[in-house]
């Protein structure tokens, strides 16, 4: 995990894509977030963090749902964890399973599931 969190957001791009995954951003800043003792207003917190990293605010938004900050606000607030914990539990049974039956590849690097959309994203973080 500290690994993942040292590498810079601009050196991390999807297979397909050639901007930083939307899940990565709102993951490092969440996690950026909670990791505060006393925690800022969210909102403000975030504009700032946006800015330090480079990143407009539409690197929160998708086709599929766009997250306004007060959104991700009242999430990093209030958490729930649960069904994250049973959908994150079936993708790691399915990569036991491919390891032990040798069919299917593993997930490469790292693989991140966004309780926002239902979506599940693989992509390879790479240090500079």
């Amino acid at each position: 995990m500290a690994d993942m969190m040292s590498v810079p957001l601009e050196g991390a791009t999807g297979r397909w894509d050639k901007s930083v995954p939307r899940i990565l951003v709102l993951h490092r800043l969440l996690m950026d977030y909670w990791s505060l003792v006393d925690k800022p207003e969210f909102v403000k917190f975030a504009q700032d963090w946006l800015a330090i990293n480079k990143l407009s605010s539409s690197a929160l938004s998708s086709d599929v749902q766009d997250c306004s900050l007060e959104t991700l606000g009242e999430i990093a607030q209030h958490p729930e964890v649960s069904p994250v914990c049973a959908v994150l539990g079936g993708i790691l049974g399915n990569e036991v399973i491919k390891s032990l039956t040798g069919k299917g590849g593993p997930a490469n690097n790292v693989m991140m599931f966004s309780g926002f959309d239902g979506g599940c994203r693989s992509f390879l973080l790479k240090k500079n």
